[in-house]
């Protein structure tokens, strides 16, 4: 059924189909035809990313000059495909996980990234929250919107006996008063998963792809994901250094993400613990979150 579909929504003939291995949510697959290449990309839930998000998200994209893979067809579900399913350009290069940058080139990296990430960071948006097709998001404050969407989590960290219900509402509450500090900073696009596996290095140049978690909110929510990754994956030395070489280039007013950036980090942390639930790294995330907990005063121990 994916040629078929691919076929029809393209008018292209697919010659060879790959499915991509590295993939660990959705199932994605590489279609090669006598035009180029492709990806056609099967969702594993229904509903997300929101009906009209990527193509609004690639427009926007598109009007500012920044690098992105073309979306030739969205689908939001059919007869044969409930989910949804998405097809757009596949583009050549390697994703920065697969690399294995260190040293000075990792942090020209870093560098590099923080340009492109300051030029996404340029497209203003309305509200805070999910992006739909360009509507104005629901929430008209940043901390309401962090409070909200953590009831996302909440079920499944008490189900699985992560946290109970009355340390995770203590932590949510704390989320919601110290990320006030944002509700001033206008919103914009925010990719909402700056991790290496969406960074495509190709001829020096950096595209950041897979859009799908695309969010309305305050900058420095993307950028605190990206920090708090780096947490995850290097000793402290090493995420500070590459830290430093990413806000050294961004071209935004630093001073408030050092305020909130702990706090944020609490917020993706909750969300990781049910990510990483039963995996080998969920011991990481929870140090690291634990840590976090501490430096923004909040006396819960997870």
């Amino acid at each position: 059924m994916i040629v078929k579909a691919f076929e029809a929504q393209t008018g292209k003939k697919a010659r060879r189909v790959q499915k991509l291995a590295h993939e660990t949510n959705n199932s994605v697959y590489k279609i090669e035809t006598d035009a180029g290449a492709y990806i056609f990309k099967v969702y594993a839930t229904k509903g997300w990313p929101e009906d009209g998000k990527r193509l609004f998200v690639n427009q926007k994209l598109k009007e500012h000059n920044i690098p992105y893979a073309e979306i030739l067809a969205f689908s939001p579900g059919d007869e044969y495909f409930p989910t949804g399913y998405l097809i757009e350009e596949f583009l050549p290069g390697t994703t920065a996980d697969r690399l294995g940058l260190s040293g000075s080139d990792a942090l020209q990296f870093y560098k590099k990234l923080a340009a492109l990430v300051s030029r996404v960071h340029q497209i203003k948006m309305q509200n805070y929250g999910y992006t739909g097709d360009g509507r104005p998001a629901l929430w008209t404050a940043f901390s309401e919107f962090t409070y909200d969407a953590l009831g996302d989590y909440a079920v499944r960290l008490v189900e699985r006996n992560i946290l109970s219900a009355d340390k995770f509402e203590a932590i949510a509450r704390e989320i919601r008063e110290q990320t006030k500090i944002c509700d001033g900073v206008p919103s914009v696009l925010n990719h909402g998963d700056l991790s290496k596996k969406n960074m495509l290095v190709h001829a020096g140049e950096i595209t950041l792809i897979d859009w799908d978690d695309a969010h309305s909110l305050c900058w420095m929510d993307d950028i605190a994901l990206l920090t708090w990754l780096l947490k995850l994956e290097h000793s402290d030395d090493m995420a500070g250094l590459y830290r430093r070489a990413f806000l050294d280039s961004y071209e935004h007013d630093k001073d408030l993400f050092e305020q909130a950036e702990d706090i944020l980090h609490v917020r993706h942390g909750l969300e990781h613990l049910v990510f990483y639930a039963g995996k080998p790294q969920y011991e990481r995330v929870r140090t690291r979150l634990q840590e976090s907990l501490e430096r923004c005063g909040i006396e819960v121990k997870i």
